[in-house]
């Protein structure tokens, strides 16, 4: 389906669906769609779809034999409206993933945009352009009431963490632990009683902490992924660093940042292929772009959801108590439940970027990442359900 920017009222419905936490996929409406009775089940869809239990189109045969009925929900001016969905494969063509809504003309029309979500294990469709006449704020409505009661409610341990964080905050200056960028991150993890460790789980009973200076305008780190180098044409960092690096002081070095947007000056870019939910990264030149290394999304997806399925984003200011450095507490914004979908998106966009940090020591190549990152602000955009922010001074 051909898509396009939302208007301000779907916008308004989408955050109305993501501040209650659902992860959710757009369906742009077409006349040919709907005349053909035909709905392209694209990416995102399938990915939906897939990761909800309810349909693996990979695994579906061709033709009217295997088409497949199970029921859906859509909501017609805030009540839901039991339909059945259907979901096939063409036997034309490549037998391009498809499904259809029974009945689908009486709830849109052409142009319209759909959000598709699961709840209870079954998909749900909101038409986010057509029911002006619905009151979200109207308490009778099957809308309101699916959205209230699933309002995300932070947890217990959240609420503790908050509260040791006020209790730090209020104590005033906290000395420095080292220097360097990282020290504001090991600061706040041993005043809050953390064990500094290599461990990639998240840090306070499972709630990940990154931490900042106030004054820092940089992205914010997600996770650190290594390429996978069975669908890459390079086959490691040191083949890597020896294509692309530049010389330094230091030797050999692969210090970049990579965007969909645009080449950098190594010539490297990212692009994501939906279809192959592929992540690659290529090198621009003359003759064309040309494979560098490869991530499946899928991987990243799970490496999102380990390590930010509750985050708290710390900012302090950085100050001086006679000689000694300080880090004093000001802000903490509080996420929960990053999207997958978002997460391509913004990868696509240029919002989610990566950034290599490869360089050549006496005896071995060393990279500390590839750290993926995400624009300072998107992260409204990247995770379900309101970010909670929270003045700490």
């Amino acid at each position: 389906m051909n898509s396009r920017p939302l208007d301000k009222s779907e916008s308004s419905r989408l955050r109305d669906i993501n501040e209650a936490g659902l992860e959710s996929a757009l369906l742009f409406v077409t006349e040919t769609g709907l005349q053909k009775n035909i709905l392209d089940a694209t990416a995102p869809h399938r990915e939906l779809f897939r990761d909800n239990g309810f349909h693996c189109y990979d695994t579906q045969g061709q033709g009217e034999a295997n088409k497949v009925t199970r029921d859906a929900v859509i909501f017609d001016h805030g009540q839901k409206v039991g339909i059945p969905i259907f979901l096939y494969r063409p036997k034309t063509k490549k037998g391009d993933p498809r499904f259809w809504l029974s009945r689908l003309r009486r709830f849109v029309d052409p142009g319209d945009v759909l959000a598709v979500f699961f709840h209870d294990g079954v998909p749900h469709f909101a038409n986010l352009t057509k029911d002006d006449e619905v009151n979200l704020e109207a308490p009778e409505t099957d809308w309101d009431r699916l959205l209230e009661s699933l309002r995300l409610n932070y947890e217990a341990v959240g609420i503790e963490l908050l509260g040791k964080l006020r209790d730090l905050a209020a104590s005033g200056p906290i000395p420095a632990d080292g220097t360097g960028d990282t020290s504001i991150g090991r600061t706040i993890e041993t005043a809050l009683g953390i064990q500094i460790n290599s461990s990639q789980s998240p840090d306070y009973k499972g709630i990940e902490l990154k931490s900042k200076r106030s004054r820092s305008k940089t992205r914010n780190g997600l996770f650190a992924k290594v390429p996978d180098w069975r669908i890459s044409d390079v086959g490691d960092f040191r083949e890597m660093l020896e294509r692309f690096g530049y010389p330094s002081p230091d030797g050999l070095r692969l210090y970049c940042t990579v965007s969909s947007k645009s080449p950098n000056s190594q010539g490297l870019l990212l692009r994501v292929d939906e279809d192959a939910e592929v992540l690659h990264e290529l090198a621009r030149s003359s003759a064309g772009d040309k494979a560098v290394c490869a991530w499946r999304l899928s991987t990243l997806h799970v490496k999102l959801q380990e390590k930010h399925r509750e985050t708290f984003w710390i900012r302090a200011d950085e100050l001086k108590v006679g000689a000694q450095p300080c880090f004093q507490l000001t802000e903490v914004t509080h996420t929960k439940r990053p999207s997958n979908i978002q997460f391509d998106r913004l990868l696509s966009e240029g919002s989610v970027t990566v950034d290599h940090m490869i360089k050549m020591l006496p005896t071995r190549v060393h990279e500390r990442g590839p750290q993926f990152k995400v624009a300072r602000g998107e992260l409204h955009e990247l995770f379900l359900g309101a970010p909670k922010i929270y003045d700490l001074t």
